[in-house]
């Protein structure tokens, strides 16, 4: 299953967007775990090339937050604590509403791309709340539901800073310790979704802003409880 980035939209993709994409796959969909060694010699055997374009793969990914490069000890996927999750989806909420807006006013340019917009979102929300058989597969759609929504937007810079704090998140997520699925996502996606489908503006960035103010929240809490637990270990 792959996820792609937002450049692997833009073809044709040259080997090294090609192995960033198929190493950033393999982590976000929690096949190599946080905190886990990159086994770049297995991959590079899979893949079908040597391992000099997983090396280099891997220092544009510690770039992105994704990789820690330790002296002596490798590569390894990176460790997210609930701390540092607070701070990535403090900024989410401060970016990711302003990259809808763009990407919904951008849309509404003409009738013919207002409605291809629509019918983007409208296609990747259906997936989402339809059943999934996996956690993986729910991601997946998850990550695509969310694309869609900013897929009009052409801040580059604004949606690449998204794309990577959203991988960021993912890290934290792929721990266990953050609700991936709350029992209210599917109302939140249906009430960014709708107010898409009729050209509201301001509703869909408010109900998108609602949705990452309630998961934030939750993190918060996560990152408190932790300190708490720290702290008393300490004494």
């Amino acid at each position: 299953m792959t996820l792609g980035s937002a450049s692997s939209l833009v073809p044709p993709r040259t080997r090294a967007q090609w192995v960033d994409d198929r190493l950033r796959d393999e982590i976000l969909v929690g096949r190599i775990a946080p905190g886990e060694r990159i086994p770049v010699e297995r991959l590079a055997t899979t893949w079908g090339v040597s391992p000099t374009p997983i090396r280099e793969s891997l220092r544009r990914l510690a770039g992105e937050g994704l990789i820690t490069l330790l002296p002596q000890r490798g590569a390894r996927v990176a460790h997210i604590d609930a701390s540092l999750a607070t701070d990535i989806y403090s900024v989410r909420l401060v970016l990711e509403p302003m990259a809808l807006r763009q990407s919904m006013l951008r849309a509404a340019a003409t009738d013919d791309a207002r409605r291809a917009f629509v019918a983007d979102v409208i296609t990747a929300r259906d997936a989402l709340l339809g059943h999934h058989d996996s956690a993986e597969a729910f991601y997946v759609d998850h990550r695509r539901f969310h694309r869609a929504l900013l897929s009009r937007c052409a801040n580059q810079v604004l949606i690449g800073q998204v794309e990577q704090l959203t991988d960021r998140a993912r890290l934290f997520q792929l721990l266990g310790a953050a609700p991936v699925r709350r029992s209210d996502h599917r109302r939140e996606h249906a009430d960014i979704a709708d107010a898409v489908m009729n050209g509201d503006v301001d509703g869909a960035v408010d109900a998108l802003t609602a949705h990452l103010m309630l998961t934030l929240e939750v993190v918060g809490r996560l990152a408190e409880e932790s300190k708490k637990s720290n702290t008393n270990k300490e004494k």
